[in-house]
Protein backbone atom coordinates (compact mmCIF):
# COMPACT_ATOMS: atom_id res chain seq x y z
CA UNK A 1 0.00 0.00 0.00
CA UNK A 2 1.43 3.59 -0.84
CA UNK A 3 1.25 5.59 1.82
CA UNK A 4 -0.56 9.14 0.52
CA UNK A 5 0.92 12.32 1.68
CA UNK A 6 -0.36 15.43 2.65
CA UNK A 7 1.30 17.62 0.07
CA UNK A 8 -0.57 15.00 -2.50
CA UNK A 9 -3.83 16.12 -1.10
CA UNK A 10 -3.07 19.47 -0.87
CA UNK A 11 -2.20 20.02 -4.10
CA UNK A 12 -5.31 18.09 -5.24
CA UNK A 13 -7.25 20.44 -3.50
CA UNK A 14 -5.61 23.38 -4.57
CA UNK A 15 -6.38 21.95 -8.52
CA UNK A 16 -9.65 21.47 -7.52
CA UNK A 17 -10.56 25.00 -5.73
CA UNK A 18 -8.82 27.30 -8.51
CA UNK A 19 -11.37 26.20 -11.49
CA UNK A 20 -14.45 26.49 -9.48
CA UNK A 21 -13.40 30.31 -8.11
CA UNK A 22 -12.53 31.01 -11.97
CA UNK A 23 -15.91 29.88 -12.98
CA UNK A 24 -17.15 31.36 -10.01
CA UNK A 25 -15.49 34.61 -10.70
CA UNK A 26 -16.17 34.50 -14.50
CA UNK A 27 -12.73 33.98 -15.65
CA UNK A 28 -14.15 31.92 -18.24
CA UNK A 29 -16.03 34.95 -20.32
CA UNK A 30 -12.27 37.02 -19.71
CA UNK A 31 -10.63 34.33 -21.53
CA UNK A 32 -13.08 34.04 -23.98
CA UNK A 33 -12.71 38.11 -24.53
CA UNK A 34 -9.03 38.07 -24.60
CA UNK A 35 -8.34 34.95 -26.73
CA UNK A 36 -11.40 34.40 -28.50
CA UNK A 37 -12.23 31.38 -27.60
CA UNK A 38 -16.00 30.46 -26.63
CA UNK A 39 -16.61 31.36 -23.59
CA UNK A 40 -18.95 28.57 -22.83
CA UNK A 41 -15.77 25.84 -24.61
CA UNK A 42 -13.44 27.42 -21.29
CA UNK A 43 -16.38 26.95 -19.27
CA UNK A 44 -16.36 23.07 -19.59
CA UNK A 45 -12.61 23.10 -19.71
CA UNK A 46 -12.66 24.69 -16.19
CA UNK A 47 -15.28 22.42 -14.94
CA UNK A 48 -14.15 19.39 -16.35
CA UNK A 49 -10.72 19.91 -15.11
CA UNK A 50 -12.48 20.94 -11.86
CA UNK A 51 -13.94 16.95 -11.86
CA UNK A 52 -11.09 15.62 -12.63
CA UNK A 53 -9.30 16.81 -9.95
CA UNK A 54 -12.33 16.15 -7.33
CA UNK A 55 -12.30 12.53 -8.82
CA UNK A 56 -8.33 12.06 -7.94
CA UNK A 57 -8.84 13.73 -4.82
CA UNK A 58 -11.57 11.45 -3.53
CA UNK A 59 -9.81 8.21 -4.41
CA UNK A 60 -6.91 9.57 -2.53
CA UNK A 61 -8.63 10.49 0.70
CA UNK A 62 -10.68 6.89 0.48
CA UNK A 63 -7.21 5.32 0.02
CA UNK A 64 -5.69 7.58 3.23
CA UNK A 65 -8.73 7.52 5.26
CA UNK A 66 -9.76 4.16 4.66
CA UNK A 67 -7.88 1.38 3.22
CA UNK A 68 -4.53 2.83 4.85
CA UNK A 69 -6.68 2.65 8.28
CA UNK A 70 -7.84 -0.78 7.45
CA UNK A 71 -4.03 -1.69 7.09
CA UNK A 72 -2.60 -0.13 10.36
CA UNK A 73 -5.23 -1.87 12.33
CA UNK A 74 -4.61 -5.03 10.54
CA UNK A 75 -0.95 -4.94 10.34
CA UNK A 76 -1.01 -5.82 6.57
CA UNK A 77 -1.50 -3.65 3.60
CA UNK A 78 -5.13 -3.57 2.02
CA UNK A 79 -5.28 -5.68 -0.90
CA UNK A 80 -4.47 -3.76 -4.17
CA UNK A 81 -6.92 -4.99 -6.23
CA UNK A 82 -9.95 -3.65 -3.65
CA UNK A 83 -8.08 -0.20 -3.87
CA UNK A 84 -8.26 -0.42 -7.37
CA UNK A 85 -11.72 -1.14 -8.00
CA UNK A 86 -12.31 1.88 -5.43
CA UNK A 87 -10.75 3.95 -7.35
CA UNK A 88 -12.66 2.93 -10.56
CA UNK A 89 -16.22 3.24 -9.03
CA UNK A 90 -14.95 6.68 -8.18
CA UNK A 91 -13.74 7.68 -11.81
CA UNK A 92 -16.77 6.14 -12.97
CA UNK A 93 -19.21 8.25 -11.01
CA UNK A 94 -17.07 11.12 -12.05
CA UNK A 95 -17.58 10.09 -15.45
CA UNK A 96 -21.37 10.10 -15.13
CA UNK A 97 -21.81 13.03 -13.26
CA UNK A 98 -19.76 15.16 -15.89
CA UNK A 99 -21.98 13.56 -18.58
CA UNK A 100 -24.98 14.50 -16.96
CA UNK A 101 -24.18 18.36 -15.84
CA UNK A 102 -21.15 19.34 -18.12
CA UNK A 103 -22.36 17.99 -21.30
CA UNK A 104 -26.46 17.35 -21.00
CA UNK A 105 -26.51 13.96 -22.01
CA UNK A 106 -29.25 11.99 -21.36
CA UNK A 107 -28.47 9.14 -18.67
CA UNK A 108 -31.50 6.91 -18.86
CA UNK A 109 -30.49 6.51 -22.63
CA UNK A 110 -26.68 6.44 -21.75
CA UNK A 111 -27.47 3.48 -19.45
CA UNK A 112 -29.90 1.73 -21.54
CA UNK A 113 -27.29 1.84 -24.55
CA UNK A 114 -24.35 1.06 -22.13
CA UNK A 115 -26.02 -2.04 -20.76
CA UNK A 116 -26.66 -3.16 -23.96
CA UNK A 117 -23.26 -2.58 -24.91
CA UNK A 118 -22.30 -4.43 -21.86
CA UNK A 119 -23.98 -7.62 -22.20
CA UNK A 120 -21.96 -7.60 -25.65
CA UNK A 121 -18.92 -6.83 -23.56
CA UNK A 122 -19.37 -9.50 -21.04
CA UNK A 123 -20.27 -12.20 -23.34
CA UNK A 124 -16.66 -11.64 -25.55
CA UNK A 125 -14.86 -10.90 -21.86
CA UNK A 126 -16.26 -14.36 -19.94
CA UNK A 127 -13.38 -14.96 -18.52
CA UNK A 128 -11.98 -12.15 -18.04
CA UNK A 129 -14.90 -10.88 -15.71
CA UNK A 130 -14.45 -14.52 -14.27
CA UNK A 131 -11.13 -13.73 -12.97
CA UNK A 132 -12.48 -10.26 -11.85
CA UNK A 133 -14.70 -11.48 -9.48
CA UNK A 134 -12.87 -14.13 -8.75
CA UNK A 135 -10.04 -11.46 -7.38
CA UNK A 136 -12.37 -9.51 -5.48
CA UNK A 137 -13.31 -12.82 -3.59
CA UNK A 138 -10.10 -13.86 -2.87
CA UNK A 139 -9.55 -10.43 -1.48
CA UNK A 140 -12.57 -9.99 0.52
CA UNK A 141 -12.26 -13.77 2.07
CA UNK A 142 -8.40 -13.09 2.85
CA UNK A 143 -7.83 -16.95 2.73
CA UNK A 144 -4.31 -15.88 1.98
CA UNK A 145 -2.78 -12.64 1.68
CA UNK A 146 0.60 -10.97 0.54
CA UNK A 147 3.77 -13.22 1.34
CA UNK A 148 2.29 -15.84 2.77
CA UNK A 149 3.05 -19.28 1.48
CA UNK A 150 0.76 -21.47 -0.30
CA UNK A 151 0.62 -25.07 -1.88
CA UNK A 152 -2.99 -24.87 -4.38
CA UNK A 153 -4.08 -28.47 -4.94
CA UNK A 154 -6.19 -29.21 -7.86
CA UNK A 155 -8.58 -31.37 -9.36
CA UNK A 156 -7.44 -35.45 -8.54
CA UNK A 157 -4.68 -36.15 -10.89
CA UNK A 158 -3.45 -32.42 -11.12
CA UNK A 159 -0.16 -31.39 -9.79
CA UNK A 160 0.28 -29.15 -6.97
CA UNK A 161 1.62 -25.83 -7.14
CA UNK A 162 3.44 -24.42 -3.79
CA UNK A 163 4.80 -20.69 -4.00
CA UNK A 164 4.99 -17.59 -2.12
CA UNK A 165 2.46 -15.07 -2.76
CA UNK A 166 3.44 -11.95 -4.48
CA UNK A 167 0.51 -10.16 -5.70
CA UNK A 168 -3.31 -10.50 -6.91
CA UNK A 169 -4.76 -8.52 -9.69
CA UNK A 170 -7.53 -8.39 -11.66
CA UNK A 171 -6.83 -11.41 -13.84
CA UNK A 172 -4.22 -13.53 -11.75
CA UNK A 173 -2.46 -14.51 -8.79
CA UNK A 174 1.09 -14.23 -8.85
CA UNK A 175 3.65 -16.64 -7.38
CA UNK A 176 7.06 -16.96 -6.55
CA UNK A 177 8.36 -20.82 -6.82
CA UNK A 178 10.99 -22.54 -5.12
CA UNK A 179 12.86 -22.47 -7.94
CA UNK A 180 12.83 -18.70 -8.01
CA UNK A 181 10.39 -18.35 -10.95
CA UNK A 182 7.28 -16.63 -11.10
CA UNK A 183 3.81 -18.66 -11.43
CA UNK A 184 0.66 -16.42 -13.14
CA UNK A 185 -2.63 -18.56 -11.76
CA UNK A 186 -6.06 -17.09 -13.28
CA UNK A 187 -7.93 -16.36 -10.06
CA UNK A 188 -10.75 -18.72 -11.36
CA UNK A 189 -8.34 -21.60 -11.08
CA UNK A 190 -7.89 -20.41 -7.30
CA UNK A 191 -10.75 -19.73 -6.36
CA UNK A 192 -12.16 -22.90 -7.59
CA UNK A 193 -9.06 -25.46 -6.02
CA UNK A 194 -8.06 -26.18 -2.07
CA UNK A 195 -5.32 -24.29 -0.92
CA UNK A 196 -3.33 -24.77 1.78
CA UNK A 197 -2.05 -22.20 3.63
CA UNK A 198 1.78 -22.91 5.41
CA UNK A 199 1.41 -19.43 6.96
CA UNK A 200 -1.66 -19.43 8.64
CA UNK A 201 -2.51 -19.26 11.86
CA UNK A 202 0.98 -19.15 12.48
CA UNK A 203 4.04 -18.36 9.74
CA UNK A 204 5.24 -21.60 10.41
CA UNK A 205 3.80 -25.34 9.90
CA UNK A 206 4.54 -28.75 10.62
CA UNK A 207 6.21 -30.68 7.87
CA UNK A 208 6.69 -34.66 7.99
CA UNK A 209 8.89 -36.94 6.43
CA UNK A 210 8.89 -41.09 6.14
CA UNK A 211 11.83 -43.10 7.04
CA UNK A 212 11.80 -46.66 7.06
CA UNK A 213 14.69 -48.66 9.27
CA UNK A 214 15.16 -52.56 9.22
CA UNK A 215 13.64 -54.48 12.09
CA UNK A 216 17.10 -55.38 13.75
CA UNK A 217 17.92 -51.62 14.03
CA UNK A 218 16.25 -50.83 17.85
CA UNK A 219 13.50 -48.65 18.10
CA UNK A 220 15.18 -46.31 20.92
CA UNK A 221 18.71 -46.22 18.71
CA UNK A 222 16.55 -45.93 15.41
CA UNK A 223 15.34 -42.13 17.34
CA UNK A 224 18.30 -41.30 18.73
CA UNK A 225 19.93 -40.84 15.12
CA UNK A 226 17.27 -39.76 13.35
CA UNK A 227 16.40 -36.89 15.83
CA UNK A 228 20.39 -35.57 16.10
CA UNK A 229 19.87 -35.65 12.29
CA UNK A 230 17.07 -33.33 12.74
CA UNK A 231 18.85 -31.19 15.72
CA UNK A 232 21.84 -30.96 13.15
CA UNK A 233 19.77 -29.31 10.78
CA UNK A 234 18.37 -26.79 12.75
CA UNK A 235 21.39 -25.94 13.94
CA UNK A 236 22.59 -24.62 10.18
CA UNK A 237 19.31 -23.07 9.78
CA UNK A 238 17.32 -21.53 12.41
CA UNK A 239 14.12 -21.61 10.07
CA UNK A 240 13.67 -25.55 11.34
CA UNK A 241 13.49 -26.54 14.68
CA UNK A 242 11.21 -28.90 17.23
CA UNK A 243 12.05 -32.01 15.43
CA UNK A 244 11.51 -35.14 16.72
CA UNK A 245 11.18 -38.92 15.44
CA UNK A 246 8.57 -41.41 16.24
CA UNK A 247 7.41 -44.71 15.50
CA UNK A 248 4.64 -44.42 12.65
CA UNK A 249 4.11 -47.75 11.29
CA UNK A 250 5.48 -51.55 10.94
CA UNK A 251 5.22 -53.22 7.78
CA UNK A 252 6.66 -56.20 5.49
CA UNK A 253 9.90 -54.06 4.72
CA UNK A 254 10.66 -52.85 8.17
CA UNK A 255 9.73 -50.03 11.32
CA UNK A 256 8.98 -46.64 9.33
CA UNK A 257 9.42 -43.56 11.54
CA UNK A 258 8.05 -40.48 11.14
CA UNK A 259 10.35 -37.33 10.96
CA UNK A 260 8.26 -33.85 12.25
CA UNK A 261 9.47 -30.43 12.62
CA UNK A 262 8.61 -27.16 12.57
CA UNK A 263 9.51 -24.75 9.68
CA UNK A 264 9.04 -21.23 8.54
CA UNK A 265 8.70 -21.65 4.66
CA UNK A 266 9.26 -17.69 4.14
CA UNK A 267 12.52 -18.03 5.72
CA UNK A 268 13.68 -21.77 3.97
CA UNK A 269 11.99 -23.28 1.31
CA UNK A 270 10.86 -26.61 2.09
CA UNK A 271 12.25 -28.37 -0.37
CA UNK A 272 15.79 -27.48 0.53
CA UNK A 273 14.46 -27.74 4.82
CA UNK A 274 13.71 -31.35 3.05
CA UNK A 275 17.11 -31.66 1.34
CA UNK A 276 18.92 -30.64 4.25
CA UNK A 277 17.03 -32.96 6.94
CA UNK A 278 17.57 -36.51 4.63
CA UNK A 279 21.09 -35.61 3.70
CA UNK A 280 21.60 -35.46 7.37
CA UNK A 281 19.93 -38.20 8.33
CA UNK A 282 21.81 -40.05 5.45
CA UNK A 283 25.15 -38.91 6.91
CA UNK A 284 24.42 -40.12 9.97
CA UNK A 285 23.20 -43.44 9.46
CA UNK A 286 26.47 -44.32 7.26
CA UNK A 287 28.38 -42.96 10.87
CA UNK A 288 26.43 -45.43 12.87
CA UNK A 289 26.34 -48.09 9.98
CA UNK A 290 23.13 -48.77 9.72
CA UNK A 291 20.65 -48.79 6.60
CA UNK A 292 17.50 -48.02 4.72
CA UNK A 293 15.17 -50.98 5.16
CA UNK A 294 15.24 -52.89 2.42
CA UNK A 295 12.63 -55.63 0.92
CA UNK A 296 13.47 -59.00 2.47
CA UNK A 297 14.08 -60.91 -0.39
CA UNK A 298 17.23 -58.38 -1.32
CA UNK A 299 18.66 -59.37 1.86
CA UNK A 300 19.29 -62.74 1.12
CA UNK A 301 21.64 -61.83 -1.19
CA UNK A 302 23.96 -59.81 1.15
CA UNK A 303 26.26 -61.24 4.14
CA UNK A 304 25.18 -59.81 7.46
CA UNK A 305 27.95 -58.06 8.14
CA UNK A 306 26.98 -55.41 5.24
CA UNK A 307 23.91 -54.74 6.89
CA UNK A 308 23.08 -53.01 10.33
CA UNK A 309 25.84 -52.21 12.91
CA UNK A 310 24.39 -53.22 16.04
CA UNK A 311 25.59 -50.99 18.83
CA UNK A 312 28.12 -52.33 21.38
CA UNK A 313 28.88 -55.96 19.46
CA UNK A 314 32.36 -56.73 18.23
CA UNK A 315 32.38 -55.57 14.89
CA UNK A 316 30.51 -52.20 15.15
CA UNK A 317 33.37 -51.33 17.84
CA UNK A 318 36.07 -52.25 15.62
CA UNK A 319 34.83 -50.39 12.89
CA UNK A 320 34.38 -47.32 14.98
CA UNK A 321 37.92 -47.10 15.89
CA UNK A 322 39.00 -47.59 12.48
CA UNK A 323 36.43 -44.72 11.41
CA UNK A 324 38.44 -42.07 13.26
CA UNK A 325 42.06 -40.98 12.42
CA UNK A 326 43.51 -41.63 15.52
CA UNK A 327 43.37 -45.43 14.93
CA UNK A 328 43.41 -45.87 11.39
CA UNK A 329 47.00 -46.95 10.97
CA UNK A 330 46.52 -49.86 13.77
CA UNK A 331 44.92 -53.67 12.23
CA UNK A 332 41.72 -54.77 13.04
CA UNK A 333 43.93 -57.46 15.07
CA UNK A 334 45.28 -54.72 17.22
CA UNK A 335 41.94 -53.06 17.62
CA UNK A 336 40.02 -55.99 19.08
CA UNK A 337 41.69 -55.93 22.45
CA UNK A 338 41.13 -52.52 22.87
CA UNK A 339 37.51 -52.64 21.65
CA UNK A 340 36.64 -54.79 24.15
CA UNK A 341 38.39 -52.74 26.69
CA UNK A 342 36.57 -49.18 25.80
CA UNK A 343 33.14 -48.60 28.11
CA UNK A 344 29.67 -47.63 26.10
CA UNK A 345 28.29 -44.56 27.99
CA UNK A 346 25.10 -43.10 27.46
CA UNK A 347 24.23 -38.80 28.28
CA UNK A 348 20.83 -37.40 28.11
CA UNK A 349 20.52 -33.93 26.35
CA UNK A 350 22.06 -31.66 28.41
CA UNK A 351 24.38 -33.10 30.12
CA UNK A 352 27.73 -32.25 30.20
CA UNK A 353 30.24 -35.16 29.07
CA UNK A 354 33.20 -33.45 30.04
CA UNK A 355 34.17 -30.10 31.32
CA UNK A 356 36.87 -27.45 30.55
CA UNK A 357 40.01 -27.55 33.05
CA UNK A 358 38.94 -30.90 35.12
CA UNK A 359 41.35 -33.41 35.34
CA UNK A 360 41.06 -36.53 32.85
CA UNK A 361 42.77 -39.67 31.60
CA UNK A 362 40.46 -40.53 28.98
CA UNK A 363 38.83 -39.87 25.79
CA UNK A 364 35.41 -40.48 23.92
CA UNK A 365 34.35 -41.55 20.73
CA UNK A 366 31.32 -40.58 19.19
CA UNK A 367 29.16 -43.36 18.34
CA UNK A 368 25.44 -41.81 18.39
CA UNK A 369 23.93 -38.23 18.63
CA UNK A 370 24.98 -34.97 18.73
CA UNK A 371 27.32 -32.88 20.61
CA UNK A 372 28.94 -29.17 20.97
CA UNK A 373 31.93 -28.22 22.08
CA UNK A 374 31.95 -25.20 24.26
CA UNK A 375 34.96 -22.86 25.15
CA UNK A 376 34.95 -19.84 27.54
CA UNK A 377 35.06 -16.60 25.91
CA UNK A 378 34.40 -12.80 27.02
CA UNK A 379 30.55 -13.14 27.82
CA UNK A 380 30.80 -16.97 28.85
CA UNK A 381 31.07 -19.85 26.99
CA UNK A 382 30.74 -20.28 23.20
CA UNK A 383 29.38 -23.06 21.11
CA UNK A 384 32.86 -23.17 18.76
CA UNK A 385 31.89 -26.50 16.99
CA UNK A 386 29.65 -29.66 16.24
CA UNK A 387 30.61 -33.13 17.02
CA UNK A 388 28.82 -36.23 14.83
CA UNK A 389 29.09 -40.03 14.86
CA UNK A 390 33.14 -40.59 14.34
CA UNK A 391 34.26 -37.77 16.05
CA UNK A 392 36.16 -38.05 19.00
CA UNK A 393 37.39 -35.73 21.96
CA UNK A 394 39.68 -35.94 25.46
CA UNK A 395 42.50 -37.68 23.32
CA UNK A 396 44.99 -35.41 24.98
CA UNK A 397 43.72 -36.08 28.48
CA UNK A 398 44.26 -39.92 27.57
CA UNK A 399 47.82 -39.47 25.84
CA UNK A 400 49.19 -36.88 28.05
CA UNK A 401 47.41 -36.62 31.36
CA UNK A 402 46.89 -33.00 30.33
CA UNK A 403 43.15 -30.96 31.64
CA UNK A 404 40.02 -30.95 29.86
CA UNK A 405 40.60 -28.06 27.08
CA UNK A 406 36.77 -27.31 26.27
CA UNK A 407 33.07 -28.21 27.17
CA UNK A 408 31.47 -31.30 25.41
CA UNK A 409 27.75 -30.99 25.86
CA UNK A 410 25.19 -33.73 24.66
CA UNK A 411 22.54 -31.73 22.15
CA UNK A 412 20.23 -35.19 22.08
CA UNK A 413 20.58 -38.66 23.25
CA UNK A 414 24.36 -39.39 23.05
CA UNK A 415 26.11 -42.66 23.02
CA UNK A 416 30.03 -42.50 23.36
CA UNK A 417 32.71 -45.08 24.24
CA UNK A 418 35.26 -43.81 26.55
CA UNK A 419 39.12 -45.37 26.51
CA UNK A 420 40.62 -44.82 29.74
CA UNK A 421 44.99 -44.82 30.13
CA UNK A 422 44.75 -48.46 31.59
CA UNK A 423 42.61 -49.46 28.09
CA UNK A 424 45.53 -48.40 25.96
CA UNK A 425 48.29 -49.72 28.00
CA UNK A 426 48.06 -53.04 26.49
CA UNK A 427 48.03 -51.20 22.55
CA UNK A 428 51.19 -49.70 23.27
CA UNK A 429 52.51 -52.93 25.10
CA UNK A 430 51.91 -54.75 21.86
CA UNK A 431 53.02 -52.37 18.73
CA UNK A 432 56.55 -50.84 19.80
CA UNK A 433 55.57 -48.05 17.06
CA UNK A 434 51.93 -47.59 18.45
CA UNK A 435 52.85 -44.67 20.58
CA UNK A 436 54.64 -42.97 17.45
CA UNK A 437 51.64 -43.87 15.10
CA UNK A 438 49.32 -41.98 18.06
CA UNK A 439 51.80 -39.19 18.53
CA UNK A 440 51.47 -38.37 14.79
CA UNK A 441 47.42 -38.93 14.63
CA UNK A 442 47.17 -36.47 17.20
CA UNK A 443 49.96 -33.95 15.81
CA UNK A 444 48.43 -34.14 12.20
CA UNK A 445 44.95 -33.31 13.61
CA UNK A 446 45.74 -30.33 14.99
CA UNK A 447 47.71 -28.43 12.18
CA UNK A 448 45.21 -29.95 9.58
CA UNK A 449 43.56 -26.63 9.49
CA UNK A 450 46.52 -24.40 8.66
CA UNK A 451 47.75 -26.56 5.79
CA UNK A 452 46.09 -25.14 3.21
CA UNK A 453 47.61 -21.60 4.14
CA UNK A 454 51.59 -22.47 4.21
CA UNK A 455 53.39 -24.57 1.85
CA UNK A 456 53.75 -28.42 1.98
CA UNK A 457 57.39 -28.20 3.66
CA UNK A 458 56.26 -26.01 6.24
CA UNK A 459 53.41 -28.34 7.33
CA UNK A 460 56.17 -31.04 7.53
CA UNK A 461 58.10 -29.82 9.97
CA UNK A 462 55.89 -28.35 12.31
CA UNK A 463 53.69 -31.83 12.13
CA UNK A 464 56.91 -33.49 12.85
CA UNK A 465 57.80 -30.93 15.77
CA UNK A 466 54.36 -31.29 17.51
CA UNK A 467 54.23 -35.16 16.95
CA UNK A 468 57.93 -35.02 18.80
CA UNK A 469 56.56 -33.08 21.53
CA UNK A 470 53.25 -35.20 22.03
CA UNK A 471 54.99 -38.20 22.35
CA UNK A 472 57.55 -37.04 24.65
CA UNK A 473 54.69 -36.31 26.88
CA UNK A 474 53.28 -39.29 26.50
CA UNK A 475 55.69 -41.37 26.64
CA UNK A 476 56.33 -39.46 30.22
CA UNK A 477 52.63 -39.86 31.07
CA UNK A 478 52.63 -43.54 30.65
CA UNK A 479 55.85 -43.93 31.95
CA UNK A 480 58.12 -44.94 29.74
CA UNK A 481 61.81 -44.80 27.92
CA UNK A 482 62.07 -40.67 27.38
CA UNK A 483 64.15 -41.62 23.95
CA UNK A 484 62.34 -40.22 20.94
CA UNK A 485 62.37 -42.76 18.42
Amino acid sequence: MRRVSNRMIAVLAVALIIPLLAVELGFHKQIGSTTGINPHHAWLALNTLAWIAGAVLAARLVEALGWNQVGRKTGKPAPHLLVQITNVLIYVSAGIGMAGTLFEIPLTGAIATSSVIGLVVGFALKSLISDTFSGIALNLDQGFTINDFIMIVGRPGTSRIVGRVTHINWRSTYLQTPENSMLIIPNTVVSEAIVLNYSKPEPASEFKHLVTLDFEVPSERAVRILNAALQTAARENKAIWDGKALIKDLNTTGIAYEIKYMLDPTRLDPDVAKHSILGHIERQMKLTGIMIAHPKIDNWTREPSELNHNLGDMLNRIWLLKKIQLFKAFADGELAGLAERMTMRQFAPGTQVITAGDPGRSMFLLSEGLASVLVKGEDGEVDVATLRPGDFFGEMSLLTGDPRSATIMALSDTVAFEIEKEDLVPLLDANPDAAELLAIAVADRRIASAEGAKKREVVAAELASLAGKILKSMLRFFGRSDATP
